[in-house]
């Protein structure tokens, strides 16, 4: 009789023992995103090498992901980093968790073009197995049921239609860059376009103010619904006058080609990404070289529409 109760009594403390080991972060957890698009689930899991944790979660694209660092536990508080690529460059997420038990609940936080955005993040502990957070390794088949979740993006990824009509009303932004021989800089402007009767033509107006000074940019783009390409003609308020094609395939960003001009003695090459956030913002990236100098960053703009379609 004492030989079984010395087994049960190792099975026990065997349990105890792994209880005791378990730790209060790495594992697989899921959950959902809310941001201003709305409800999405995403998935975050922890694994701890030595003294250190890593951590990832779905990314921007399909099969892609993010990379979560410098993850740190105080008290009841997780907090972790990551940075992801964008169509405006390099952008940094800030994970503030608080961690109860098995769910978590926080916010991720960063800054586009000067605004902070934010967005809540509720999760739950569905495995304790540290295996089974690293199953969902790109390559590796997700446990059934989870692949749609393991290409969710965590931070909400917009979708908008192409179409012309995503521009006409009146937008507001703040342009926050160096000053150079186009335009400017800092300068808030106003933003209006209008379409014309043919139903692919713009005209734009963009009312700035600068340092206490007033000036208008005047716009025309046409766009072809069926390529998806547009061509943009502007008058900036500083007499000079860009002609670009501006390239709408992607849903989630246009990318601009301009032909280089000359203004106060330098030659000019302008390049431009506009970011689609959402059906009532949208954001600016430009980079400018000068005399055949490298492009470096000019400055960027959240635009958020201040009419109601």
């Amino acid at each position: 009789m004492r030989r079984p109760l010395i087994v049960l009594g190792m099975i026990l403390l065997i349990q105890v023992s792994v209880f005791a080991q378990q730790d209060r972060l790495v594992g697989r957890w899921e959950g959902k995103i809310q941001s201003l698009q709305g409800e999405r689930p995403t998935t975050v899991t922890f694994k701890k090498e030595g003294e250190a944790y890593t951590g990832r979660m779905p990314g921007l694209r399909p099969d892609s992901e993010i990379q979560l660092k410098d993850i740190k536990i105080d008290g009841d508080k997780v907090t972790a980093v990551a940075d992801v690529e964008t169509p405006q460059g390099s952008i940094t997420i800030n994970y503030t968790f608080k961690l109860e038990g098995e769910t978590m609940t926080g916010q991720g936080a960063l800054d586009i073009g000067g605004q902070s955005i934010s967005f809540d993040i509720s999760l739950k502990r569905a495995s304790t197995d540290p295996a089974s957070a690293a199953a969902s390794t790109p390559g590796q088949a997700p446990a059934q049921g989870q692949q749609q979740q393991q290409r969710r993006p965590s931070v909400p990824q917009p979708q908008q239609k192409q179409s012309i009509d995503y521009f006409v009303g009146q937008w507001t932004y703040k342009y926050v860059g160096r000053e150079s021989a186009l335009a400017p800089a800092p300068r808030e402007c106003t933003l209006s376009f209008t379409k014309r009767a043919d139903g692919k033509t713009l005209d734009g107006v963009a009312t700035c103010k600068s340092d206490g000074k007033a000036y208008k940019d005047s716009f025309v783009i046409v766009y072809d619904d069926a390529t998806k390409m547009m061509t943009v003609a502007e008058r900036l308020g500083s007499g000079v006058a860009l002609n670009s094609r501006a390239d709408w395939t992607s849903p989630i960003s246009i990318r601009f080609t301009i032909d280089p001009v000359k203004a106060k003695g330098q030659s000019l090459q302008l390049r431009r990404t506009i970011s689609i956030v959402a059906a009532h913002s949208f954001t600016i990236a430009e980079e400018l070289s000068e005399d055949g100098g490298p492009f470096v960053r000019l400055g960027s703009a959240v635009v958020t529409r201040v009419d109601a379609k």
